[in-house]
C-alpha cells in the first residue's frame, strides 16, 4: 500500500551583469553572475538550495558569458534500498515574480533571454567542474533539449538525459525586451555613450521591462525512482553581446550598409535580476514492480 510523500526545494534569486560594454566593442569585458542573498535588496532571497554549476576556469559562466545554470540534487537512495518509487507524481512550481527585471540596462541588442527549468531522474555529477579532465561536461546550452538529445556529452559517449522518461519536468521560457517599456534620450532619459562614445549620434535607449514571448512545458511526471533527482535552472542570455548590431546586408551602392549606430557610438549594459522560485513534487511511495525495476534501473541507475 502506498504512502504520500512530498519533495520541496527553493532556487535563489540571481543577478547577471555584462558590465559596461563600450562603443565599438561587441562582447562583455567584465561579466558577472551571483546569487542575490541580500534580503534588503530588490528580489533578494537568502535561503536557497541550489548552487552554481562551474563550467570553466572556476566560473559559472561559459567563455562567451552567455550560458550559466544553478542546480539542486535530491538524494533518494532510500527508494533504491526499499525497491520503491513515487507514483502519480504531481509537480508544482511557484515563482517569486513572473519575469526577470532589467535594472539599469541600456542600448541592448535584439535577442532572446531563455530560461529552462528541468527536473531529471538520476545524478549528473554537477558538483564536479565542467572542465575537469576526463569528465563529460553538462551541456548548459542544450538544457532545453532534455529528452531529445543527451545532456552530458556532445560526442554521444554519455547518453544521460537523452531519453524522454528521464525528464520529469521541462519548462522553457523566452523573454524579450518589451518595446512599450523602452525609453529614449534626450526627453525621457539621459544619454549612455560612455567613454569614447558619441551621445549626439543616435538616441540612447533604456529598457524598462521584459516580457515573455514563449513558454513550453513538457516532461513525463509518471514515476520517480532513486538514486535521486537533479533539478536545473539554466539560462542563455543571448543579448549579452552586440554581434547582431554588427550584421549588415552587404550593400555597397548607392550607399554602403553600416553597423547599428548604437554599436558604433553608444555604450551598452545588460543587467538581469532573476527572481527566486520554489518547486514541490507530490506523489505516492509504493514498491516497484519487476517490470518497472528492469526498465528504470537499467536506464537510470547504470548511467548515474
Amino acid at each position: 500500500m502506498g504512502v504520500p510523500r512530498m519533495i520541496q526545494g527553493q532556487f535563489g534569486a540571481v543577478r547577471y551583469d555584462t558590465g559596461q560594454i563600450l562603443a565599438g566593442v561587441t562582447t562583455p569585458v567584465a561579466p558577472s553572475v551571483e546569487f542575490n542573498e541580500n534580503t534588503g535588496s530588490y528580489q533578494g532571497v537568502k535561503r536557497h538550495n541550489d548552487q552554481f554549476y562551474i563550467q570553466q576556469a572556476g566560473s559559472p559562466l561559459d567563455a562567451a558569458a552567455i550560458h550559466f545554470m544553478t542546480y539542486d540534487y535530491v538524494d533518494l537512495r532510500d527508494l533504491l534500498e526499499a525497491k520503491a518509487c513515487m507514483d502519480d507524481v504531481v509537480i508544482n512550481v511557484q515563482r517569486q515574480y513572473e519575469l526577470p527585471y532589467p535594472d539599469i540596462s541600456y542600448n541592448v541588442p535584439a535577442g532572446n533571454i531563455e530560461e529552462t527549468l528541468l527536473i531529471l531522474l538520476g545524478d549528473y555529477d554537477l558538483e564536479k567542474p565542467g572542465d575537469l579532465p576526463g569528465l563529460s561536461p553538462f551541456n548548459v546550452k542544450n538544457a532545453s533539449k532534455a529528452g531529445f538529445v543527451p545532456l552530458k556529452d556532445l560526442t554521444g559517449n554519455d547518453s544521460q538525459g537523452g531519453l524522454p522518461f528521464e525528464v520529469l519536468y521541462r519548462e522553457v521560457r523566452q523573454y524579450v525586451q518589451d518595446p512599450s517599456q523602452n525609453f529614449t534620450s534626450p526627453n525621457q532619459i539621459g544619454t549612455f555613450a560612455g567613454p569614447g562614445g558619441n551621445p549626439g549620434s543616435t538616441p540612447s535607449r533604456l529598457i524598462g521591462n521584459f516580457r515573455m514571448s514563449s513558454r513550453t512545458i513538457g516532461g513525463y511526471p509518471d514515476l520517480l525512482v532513486g538514486p535521486g533527482i537533479t533539478v536545473i535552472r539554466a539560462w542563455s542570455i543571448y543579448p549579452s553581446n552586440r554581434l547582431s548590431q554588427d550584421i549588415t546586408g552587404g550593400a555597397t551602392q548607392p550607399v554602403a550598409d553600416a553597423p547599428a549606430a548604437e554599436l558604433i557610438d553608444l555604450a551598452m549594459r545588460l543587467q538581469v535580476h532573476i527572481p527566486a522560485l520554489q518547486y514541490n513534487i507530490v506523489g505516492t511511495q509504493r514498491p516497484l514492480t519487476a517490470t518497472e525495476t528492469a526498465t528504470y534501473y537499467s536506464n537510470i541507475l547504470m548511467k548515474s
